[in-house]
């Protein structure tokens, strides 16, 4: 299993659930549903448009339990309360109350939980701190973006849904790409399911780690992922949704059964793992310090079930009596020196056989993409950066065939590292609407980069009551801090907070409090 500082359900530890206050029925709610349509995504998964978010006193609030459904956290009704059973926590949501409650603990929500058309909303920015996600609303594109590494463990395999619809969640036990249509067998304690995956049926592949998702097909599923698939009525599957966490980095060590990544993260590969070094199968043992790794690891259970390396080839000795091979890859790199942001693009170029069928994976997130031969013996692509694509470091392969033979898989020199997710500005200091006597207070707000890419420190700024103090702040990866070298006046202090990542994606924050010191 993967250990060390694997985030799962430590992230739900935060505040969610709600306490039934008296017995006085909540007041009616009078909240705006937008004219336009705002689409809710979560993972990059969009959510149906019924029950639709609502815009009340300049909050957006949003419907809890499709949020907590397509994390695979169970949501039931329990007279005016909601109860949600999230892998760490039992949590429970009042209609009317402004208090949340997990296991026993109760916490103050930003605002009360309401009630439209019989659907329970909470805030958005509550949803975020709760399930410590990033969590916007793009007024342009009408966007509502929801992103979270928690993903519950459903307590059922089959679930009944709308329309006579099921909802089988499990884990990958098997797939028969052979078979026609092809199939997956889904487990989950000691059932066991064969679903027929058609030519029709939709399969999302998410990273629950690196917030990644993409459109994939079977051959993208990998045995050991955790999958959530939808069926008809009639038996045929509808969508599968395949999840997994990844982590990439540089082996520093390899003792006894484990390896140790870059970032401090240790490995140690079950029975089930599949341990490959530059495309061939591999053991433990034959991995050395220095080998770029990709891990892909069950989102519910923490287990490696796969281990991607790959090392620089040295060139053999040449060999004036060996016979050439007849696919081979004389020399293939890609041109990102640094982060790549949406919209940006970078190209990729293999030399090898003329004549041939050229393709490239960016890690194990997207696998086959194609290169055009532009000249004899030279194939070039370019990729666009789009979607909900964020990871870090990864390696980017490339193949090579020729009718029937095919060259060894070779490896890029340069780690590819995307970003489309803007940084999230988290604790600040003085909060929202605070009161503080101190007239030297101290100001300071912490980010982070959930896509991975890491945080610019210079690009982190800050203003208060509308003078630039970015010059005597303290800046780092993490944080940005100003204390006043003289008084500051008492009354309401404004604070905007601007910070950008690696690839420029940037996030802004403003807030205010306020100052008594007589």
């Amino acid at each position: 299993m993967i250990s060390g500082r694997w985030p799962a359900a430590a992230l739900l530890a935060a505040m969610l659930c709600a306490q039934a206050v008296g017995k006085e029925a909540p007041r009616p709610f009078r909240g705006e549903i937008p004219t336009r349509k705002l689409a809710v995504f979560v993972n990059g998964t969009r959510l149906p448009p019924h029950p639709p978010p609502i815009v009340s006193g300049g909050r957006v609030l949003v419907p809890i339990a499709p949020v907590f459904a397509a994390l695979a956290i169970a949501v039931s009704r329990q007279g005016n309360s909601v109860v949600a059973n999230a892998p760490s926590a039992t949590i429970r949501i009042t209609v009317g109350s402004a208090q949340a409650k997990i296991n026993n603990r109760l916490v103050k929500m930003d605002s009360p939980a309401t009630e439209q058309g019989g659907s329970t909303y909470v805030s958005l920015r509550f949803i975020a701190d709760a399930l410590g996600a990033v969590a916007a609303y793009d007024k342009q594109s009408d966007r509502i973006q929801i992103v979270s590494s928690l993903v519950g463990r459903a307590t059922v395999m089959s679930q009944a849904g709308p329309a006579g619809e099921t909802t089988v969640t499990g884990i990958v036990s098997a797939l028969d790409q052979n078979s026609s249509p092809p199939a997956l067998t889904v487990v989950r304690g000691g059932n066991a399911r064969t679903l027929s995956v058609g030519a029709n049926t939709k399969t999302t592949i998410q990273d629950v780690k690196t917030h990644t998702t993409v459109d994939g097909s079977l051959s993208s599923i990998h045995v050991g992922d955790s999958v959530s698939v939808r069926v008809a009525k009639d038996g045929s599957v509808l969508q599968v949704l395949d999840l997994y966490a990844s982590r990439a980095g540089k082996v520093i060590a390899v003792s006894g059964n484990s390896v140790v990544l870059s970032d401090g993260y240790v490995v140690t590969p079950s029975r089930a793992t599949t341990i490959t070094l530059n495309g061939d199968a591999a053991q433990l043992a034959d991995l050395a310090s220095g080998d770029a790794a990709i891990v892909r690891a069950n989102p519910e259970t923490g287990e490696a079930r796969e281990i991607i390396a790959s090392r620089a080839a040295v060139p053999p000795a040449p060999d004036a009596s060996a016979t050439p091979a007849s696919v081979t890859i004389s020399s293939f790199s890609i041109d990102a020196s640094r982060p790549l942001r949406s919209g940006e693009s970078f190209d990729v170029t293999l030399a090898g056989t003329p004549g041939g069928r050229a393709t490239y994976d960016i890690g194990s997130f997207l696998t086959g993409l194609p290169m055009r031969e532009e000249q004899p013996g030279t194939y070039t692509a370019r990729y666009v950066v789009g979607g909900s694509i964020n990871f870090a470091s990864v390696l980017v392969f490339g193949r090579l065939s020729v009718g029937e033979q095919s060259a060894a898989k070779v490896v890029a020199q340069t780690l590819l590292s995307v970003a489309t997710l803007p940084p999230q500005i988290k604790d600040v200091a003085p909060s929202q609407n605070q009161s503080v006597n101190n007239p030297k207070p101290s100001i300071y707000a912490t980010f982070s980069a959930p896509s991975g890419v890491g945080i610019n420190p210079s690009s982190a700024s800050m203003n208060v009551n509308g003078q630039d103090v970015t010059g005597a702040s303290t800046r780092t990866g993490s944080f940005i801090t100003y204390s006043p070298t003289s008084n500051v006046n008492d009354g309401p202090v404004s604070v905007t907070v601007r910070v950008a990542d690696l690839a420029g994606n940037v996030s802004t924050r403003s807030w205010s409090f306020m100052i008594r010191s007589h």
